[in-house]
């Protein structure tokens, strides 16, 4: 079964989440579609989920940079939600199944991966995540051209 791992930090978790939802419900039964945290409760290594993934969502956020240029995690009751260090590790230098969102405006600060393809990168402003919107369709065709190898980039 092909996977997407979705990667985003504790204060874009509702709209994250709203996202994944939307992009299983397109995908359907044939690609697994989860997070850090759904990783962890199935006992997963976490690194080992991200290399061997298909395709790795990031959402890109000033926090999301901030702990992937220090190299910080973001942990809550001792769960691990976003691992700033893996991340750079894993797609710094091999980025070809990373996919960047953002729900604000970016920045020039925000961490993106040098000679990473722009048309990878989306943009929900004001954070519309919804049917219909032509952001979430290219983002839906992108995903769809790295796990089924179209090229609809």
């Amino acid at each position: 079964m092909k996977c997407v791992s979705f990667l985003y930090t504790q204060s874009d978790r509702t709209k994250a989440e709203r996202l994944k939802d939307l992009l299983q419900a397109k995908l359907g039964t044939v690609v697994d579609v989860k997070s850090i945290e759904e990783m962890i409760a199935e006992d997963q290594d976490v690194k080992d989920e991200l290399t061997s993934s298909n395709c790795v969502v990031l959402i890109g956020s000033r926090q999301a940079s901030s702990l992937i240029q220090n190299n910080k995690q973001e942990i809550e009751d001792e769960f691990l939600l976003f691992d700033g260090s893996l991340i750079s590790e894993i797609f710094t230098a091999e980025h070809g199944k990373l996919v960047i969102v953002f729900f604000s405006k970016k920045d020039k600060n925000d961490w993106i991966p040098p000679g990473f393809d722009s048309n990878k990168i989306f943009h929900f402003r004001d954070g519309e995540i919804r049917r219909g919107n032509p952001t979430l369709d290219q983002f839906e065709d992108c995903i769809k051209g790295i796990l089924f190898g179209n090229d609809r980039v």
